[in-house]
């Protein structure tokens, strides 16, 4: 195991004082007096120890370094653009809200198999003064890490209760609130496009659509269950390959966990010579099209993507000021009505 040194083992292992270390280490040593042979001595055997500076202490003698880190999750799908879809909005939130503030933003991509050193060297080398996390699951070992340590982090789109603040729209409330003006209009026969179910938003979505459903007295089978990637060419292939196999009969509603898996279900069944909202009703939940991008106008309930990315920002300022965030925090949407289903009241 690789011994962990502190500012006292190191100077006495080179026989100076803790000072001496300290200044080489800041780069105050030439300044004071201290040769730069001694210099260099400390700083090589600081680096062949692999030494890392107490964190805590250097918070309290050092000012913001004036820049927010945020960790992006890593697109692994042939195509995909890193600032895509949700992800662009969010971060648009984040530059924005960091840049009135007067902080710069840097952004590190994440993939589940990378090292540790991706989330935590940025942090103990003072190049960041906090994070801001956007991805489907924060690693548990490095969670307990940031809480242990007292990390400022915000997470953005995962699950709260687990000790590390997180931002959601009401997510639950979308899916809820669209299926529950679909049955108000008559729908009785539905199908679900869930996405991906390791996704914190997807299962609240999920959630949503069951509980209007049993409120109703209907169970949703899992036949019509549909989980894949936020893709539209695997909803639009998804949705093809039902009504190919007389799976999907008109007067069916499908309700889609993004509003990009709605926009691969209409253009699939627009391709099979059926019309929405005639035949089919579709809802999705907003993330990324306007109403300039697309027709039929979708019924969609406001994700509010970039409003979440603002309100990280404030909650992790709040937390360098010294001000605990709160748990959760969730930015409240509300049904868009369109013309792809009626969800109008």
């Amino acid at each position: 195991m690789l011994r962990r040194y502190s500012l006292a083992q190191i100077s006495a292992e080179l026989g100076v004082s803790k000072a001496a270390v300290s200044l080489a280490l800041n780069g105050k040593a030439r300044s004071v007096g201290v040769s730069a042979e001694l210099e260099q001595r400390i700083l090589a055997f600081c680096r062949k120890v692999h030494y890392q500076p107490n964190i805590h202490a250097r918070r309290l003698n050092s000012k913001l370094v004036h820049n927010i880190g945020v960790m992006l999750e890593r697109p692994d799908l042939p195509g995909q653009l890193i600032l895509g879809g949700a992800t662009s909005n969010i971060f648009d939130g984040i530059t924005k809200a960091a840049d009135s503030a007067g902080f710069r933003v840097t952004i590190q991509l994440y993939r589940p198999d990378q090292a540790d050193s991706v989330a935590f060297n940025w942090l103990l080398n003072r190049e960041i003064d906090g994070l801001i996390f956007y991805g489907l699951q924060l690693p548990e070992h490095w969670r307990k890490r940031f809480i242990a340590e007292q990390w400022p982090i915000i997470g953005i789109g995962i699950a709260p209760g687990h000790g590390v603040p997180a931002v959601n729209s009401n997510n639950f409330e979308a899916t809820l609130s669209l299926t529950r003006a679909l049955l108000a209009h008559g729908y009785r026969d539905f199908h679900y496009l869930a996405g991906l179910p390791v996704s914190y938003p997807a299962q609240e979505r999920e959630r949503g659509i069951r509980t209007a459903l049993a409120e109703a007295g209907i169970e949703l089978e899992e036949s019509r269950i549909h989980c894949f990637s936020f893709e539209q060419s695997v909803s639009y292939k998804t949705v093809g390959a039902l009504l190919r196999e007389g799976r999907l009969s008109p007067g069916v509603a499908v309700v889609a966990a993004t509003e990009i898996l709605a926009i691969g279900a209409i253009r699939a069944i627009q391709d099979a010579g059926f019309r929405v909202p005639e035949d089919y009703a579709v809802t999705g939940v907003n993330s990324f099209f306007g109403d300039s991008y697309f027709r039929p106008r979708l019924s969609t309930f406001e994700y509010l993507p970039c409003e979440q990315g603002a309100k990280a920002v404030e909650l992790l300022l709040a937390a360098l000021a010294g001000t605990p965030p709160p748990e959760s925090t969730v930015i409240e949407g509300k049904l868009i009505p369109g013309d792809s289903a009626p969800v109008a009241p």
